[in-house]
């Protein structure tokens, strides 16, 4: 969060409440639209990789006919929480490994299918939130983590104090200020209070934001112990090839943002997410999803068809916001096509093959055969896709 938002949300919460009613969500809608910009780097490591499972295993990426399965993105759901109460969530997503990266908040308070966040909590533990995520955001977390107060402690142990810039005092109950507002050194038993607390009558998007200041602050310090690889230092404890021991060191040394998920909150102190908004933004940070069993979106094979290498992440970038499954990737059999090509394998697919030559705004669309993979729809990026990105960048 850059020091004009920050003075700007301050002089706001200041001035009233209104803000946090209504400013807020549009400014978190307005923070999901800009998130494009944040993954544009990552989208060339991506898009060039050779991870995953390889459909080609003679051929190198750069040759015509290579061709891969993409590995989903990393994703990781921390769960704050004890027994009697859930108190902060936070889906990680490693959107590119080390370039890019994402740590969404989302409030107990918010409303799902059966009831609150908290309320599922109390019924149904980590595995009931964890379903309600995917109800939620559309995607199955890759990994689920749950840590209580004492966890926190242990995480942070390594790079206390956490020096936090606290935008509210936080008041205990006998009236007694717990944390200032200003500079604040938490220590490791205060991290899980801290972010736990709630003043009185305080609004659920006060707290996330307090939080946000703590998840920026403690990357930060993540980075500097860890120098410039996350083999450097045993920063966080536990294993370093899953959960939060993977995750927080590859965030912290990439350009990571820290958001909410965009929603309203109501007279009653709910949150209820907005869908397309939350749809957009999870579709920006986690490229390649887990996909639900509901799912109904064409699973695209995109290949370069053109040679240029250079051009064809903007490919991955468009048809990433056009809410398709991009499961395979790489190159057509051979180089020079004149035009792009989309061939949907199934009349179902007509319409989304479409809508895909007018998202990429070059092209024409086929039937074609289906193929021996699970694949709607194969897109082979032309010689007329990579003069348009250079016209247009």
């Amino acid at each position: 969060m850059d020091s004009n938002l920050r003075h700007f949300l301050a002089s706001q919460r200041a001035a009233g409440g209104g803000f946090w009613r209504v400013g807020w969500p549009l400014l978190l809608l307005a923070l999901a639209i800009a998130v494009p910009l944040l993954v544009w780097v990552g989208w060339t490591a991506i898009f060039n990789s050779s991870d995953g499972t390889n459909v080609s295993q003679e051929l190198d990426r750069s040759q015509p006919g290579f061709q891969a399965f993409v590995e989903p993105t990393p994703t990781l759901l921390l769960i704050h929480g004890d027994p009697e109460r859930l108190h902060s969530l936070a889906f990680l997503a490693l959107t590119d490994a080390g370039t890019e990266g994402a740590v969404l908040l989302i409030a107990p308070e918010t409303i799902t299918a059966t009831g609150s966040l908290r309320t599922v909590w109390v019924q149904s533990g980590s595995d009931g939130v964890a379903s309600a995520m995917v109800e939620l955001l559309g995607t199955i977390p890759g990994e689920v983590q749950v840590v209580d107060d004492a966890g926190w402690a242990a995480l942070v142990a390594a790079t206390v104090p956490v020096r936090v810039h606290n935008p509210d005092p936080l008041i205990a109950a006998n009236g007694e200020v717990a944390f200032s507002s200003g500079m604040t050194l938490l220590s490791s038993a205060d991290v899980g209070l801290y972010l736990q607390w709630r003043n009185s009558q305080e609004s659920p998007l006060a707290a996330m934001f307090r939080q946000a200041t703590f998840w920026e602050a403690w990357l930060a310090q993540v980075s500097v112990a860890l120098g410039s690889e996350p083999g450097d230092a045993l920063v966080i404890p536990g294993e370093v090839d899953r959960g939060i021991g993977r995750f927080v060191p590859t965030l912290a040394l990439g350009q990571s943002r820290v958001l909410a998920l965009p929603g309203a909150l109501d007279a009653n102190g709910a949150i209820s997410l907005d869908a397309q908004a939350v749809t957009d933004l999870i579709r920006e940070v986690v490229p390649f999803q887990i996909a639900t069993a509901n799912t109904s979106a064409p699973r695209v094979r995109l290949l370069n068809g053109s040679g240029d290498l250079s051009r064809a992440d903007a490919a991955v970038r468009i048809l990433s916001r056009a809410e398709v499954d991009i499961t395979v990737v790489g190159n057509a059999g051979q180089f020079g096509w004149p035009t792009t090509r989309i061939g949907y394998h199934d009349v179902a697919y007509a319409a989304a093959a479409e809508s895909l030559r007018a998202a990429l705004g070059v092209g024409t669309v086929v039937a074609e055969e289906a193929t021996e993979l699970e694949i709607d729809i194969t897109v082979v990026l032309g010689n007329d896709f990579v003069s348009s990105v250079a016209t247009q960048g």
